[in-house]
């Protein structure tokens, strides 16, 4: 073998066994290697470009990137090259120069869904929304299941104020697989928010495979596969809002932007008239205690019950209430007849279906003469609720006619003094059709 044959046979060993010692994290050993390629050739490209991401993976930046930029101009058709020299621009925040050697390597090879992610990622921390929404669009064209452009389209829309486009690209992340460690109820959650209905409830089949006695898991699974139910199982009402509790208030007002403390408390003055401490008042499933704020001050005694320990663990630091009780509502209010001037149960209705003997418990515990004001969850439309008057939506809350809800008041003793259609809350970014009740013993 020649001399020069011998040589080029040396350098392409000492290539391999520098590419080697780089993958397996020997960063010393492979500068060494490196090294002795370029003291052979000192415009050997491969050995350039690799020292430079190795001197950037040891924090000398400037040393890479003048390494980087020099491999690059004597190989300038190689697109992972120019890739990988923006990669490391970002790293360094040059993004204005990043984006400059992310559209290099796309020039090369603009079908490339990983560059236009890295490009939108660059444009992104530019402050160049449109054109990074247009550059993670294009990814997305090209891979349309590549989760970090998604997840990039979330962050995007979020900061602009969109929550509907951010939670459909934070979804389309999150379903895709694998899906083991995984929340299979954020997974049955985000199927259904993106009009996947029956892929939701197949979660929630495996999840019953997975825990058998989960109840969230069987009444989630009821809602999504629209199983006929007449009210959610207490078991799953305390599981529900025992791990919600510590988040309620910021989840249930902020993010669903609940408004039915201040409709509670519009009623009550058209009504009654300006609060004083006149009334014995229970507030059923008062959670947190949300309505607190507006019961109080017109309340001789407020008491709470609700099934959630946990919420009620949070009602008791607002210091408004004279008894708070863990306890089935109905259950209690058929133990205390005529006790009540006012019963108040915001968003309570939504977790039963039949309501016949709330209607008659709440009656029971009001004395002559007394107000019973409640929320509930309606449907655009008739034909959207069962002809029983009710159904489980795939929300997970029941939705009741207004004929259902006006024909049982008046079976329990009840005289309609106010219904009227009033959304308290929004999902999906869309208002939520709701009811707001109030009755006269």
């Amino acid at each position: 073998m020649s001399h020069a044959g011998d040589l080029t046979e040396f350098m392409a060993q000492t290539f391999e066994e520098a590419f080697r010692l780089h993958a397996a994290g020997q960063l010393a050993e492979a500068e060494q290697e490196y090294r002795v390629l370029l003291e052979l050739d000192v415009d050997h490209a491969a050995a350039l470009h690799y020292l430079g991401i190795l001197m950037h993976q040891a924090g000398r930046h400037d040393e890479a990137l003048e390494s980087l930029q020099r491999a690059a101009e004597l190989v300038p058709q190689q697109a992972d090259w120019r890739n990988d020299q923006g990669n490391v621009l970002f790293a360094c925040q040059r993004y204005g120069e990043a984006v400059a050697a992310y559209r290099q390597a796309l020039a090369l090879r603009p079908d490339d869904a990983q560059f236009w992610n890295n490009c939108g990622a660059a444009l992104r921390e530019q402050g160049e929304r449109e054109q990074a929404i247009e550059a993670l669009l294009r990814a997305l064209e090209l891979a349309p299941q590549l989760a970090p452009a998604m997840l990039q389209l979330a962050t995007l829309y979020e900061q602009s104020g969109d929550r509907m486009q951010a939670s459909r690209y934070q979804c389309q992340a999150y379903v895709l697989p694998p899906h083991e460690g995984k929340s299979p109820e954020m997974l049955a959650i985000s199927y259904y928010f993106l009009g996947q209905v029956d892929q939701a409830a197949q979660v929630c089949r495996q999840w019953l495979v997975d825990e058998p006695a989960n109840p969230v898991a069987r009444h989630m699974l009821d809602a999504y596969a629209g199983a006929p139910a007449t009210s959610a199982s207490l078991d799953y009402i305390a599981r529900r809002f025992d791990d919600y509790a510590d988040h309620f208030d910021h989840n249930l007002v902020d993010n669903l932007q609940y408004r039915g403390p201040q409709i509670l408390a519009r009623l009550l003055e058209d009504t009654l008239g300006p609060a004083g401490p006149a009334l014995d008042i229970l507030d059923v499933g008062c959670g947190t205690g949300l309505c607190a704020p507006v019961l109080a001050p017109r309340a001789r005694r407020l008491d709470g019950v609700d099934l959630s320990a946990n919420m009620l663990r949070h009602a008791h630091e607002r210091g408004s209430y004279h008894q708070l009780v863990q306890a089935e509502a109905s259950d209690w209010m058929e133990g205390r007849g005529g006790q009540y001037d006012l019963v108040v149960a915001c968003d309570v209705v939504i977790y039963c279906g039949g309501l016949d003997r709330f209607f008659a418990a709440t009656r029971h515990a009001l004395r002559e003469g007394g107000y019973f004001f409640f929320t509930a969850e309606t449907a655009q439309t008739d034909d959207e609720i069962g002809g029983q008057g009710y159904s489980l939506h795939p929300s997970g809350r029941f939705r009741h006619r207004r004929d259902y809800l006006e024909q049982g008041l008046r079976a329990a003793g009840f005289r309609v003094v106010i219904l009227q259609q009033e959304s308290l809350r929004v999902e999906m970014q869309q208002p939520v059709p709701g009811l707001v009740v109030l009755a006269r013993v």
